[in-house]
């Protein structure tokens, strides 16, 4: 048997063990009941993994795609997984925001949060916070107008796994804005009359989530909105 052979007999079977690998994690998480949507118990998002990224598909199988490529590393929402066109697709979409799309299962892998879980099932913050059902209270420094000067204000945050959470800080004129965490980062506020509450920027600097949502500012401490110390 001459080297090409040899070499060519190595690369089917490094393919097979990486489609038997493949196949493996697809079963488990199928017999586990990730590949559900999360109103079913599934996870809540998944990681890209495959190094060439994943584009996402109109519909499964089609060659049609929607938006940008996702590349390795990316977090995106689950929608729920199924079987269609010889293989197994998740519906998904970019963590920030973005367009809805088919990626296959095998380019995909659960993903655990800022607390070492892998969300599953719904997350339900956004309606605790807004019935007052918060695991947590404080005072935080915010602003209300552009220009203004930070004041302490109550906020109550709802906490789910993953590193989900819902924060509702209330000005001084007694009207509450919400904030929408999601795997331990900041995604986005809810709407008011003066903004949609995505125009924001925001960063985590020494344990501190420093928030701008339109005109409004926010500084909440990260174990505030998580838990831990």
């Amino acid at each position: 048997m001459t080297c090409m052979h040899v070499l060519r007999i190595t690369s089917v079977l490094l393919v097979l063990s990486s489609d038997i690998a493949l196949a493996q994690q697809d079963a488990s998480a199928l017999a586990d009941g990730l590949f559900a949507a999360p109103h079913e118990g599934g996870a809540r998002r998944w990681v890209v993994e495959s190094p060439d990224g994943v584009a996402l598909l109109v519909a499964p199988g089609t060659g049609e795609t929607v938006g940008d490529r996702i590349a390795q590393h990316a977090v995106v929402t689950n929608f729920g997984c199924a079987q269609a066109s010889g293989a197994f697709w998740c519906e998904v979409r970019p963590l920030h925001g973005g367009p809805r799309g088919y990626a296959l299962a095998d380019a995909l892998g659960p993903t655990e949060g800022p607390d070492g879980i892998i969300a599953r099932g719904l997350n339900d913050t956004d309606k605790r916070a807004r019935k007052k059902r918060f695991d947590a209270t404080a005072e935080v420094p915010c602003a209300q107008e552009q220009g203004e000067a930070l004041n302490p204000c109550p906020i109550g945050i709802a906490r789910s796994s993953g590193g989900d959470a819902t924060a509702a800080v209330t000005f001084r004129n007694g009207f509450s804005r919400y904030l929408f965490f999601l795997h331990g980062e900041f995604i986005s506020a809810s709407a008011t009359m003066s903004g949609a509450g995505r125009d924001t920027d925001w960063e985590l600097r020494g344990g501190t989530h420093y928030i701008r949502a339109d005109d409004q500012r926010f500084e909440i401490p990260n174990a505030l909105l998580f838990g831990g110390e």
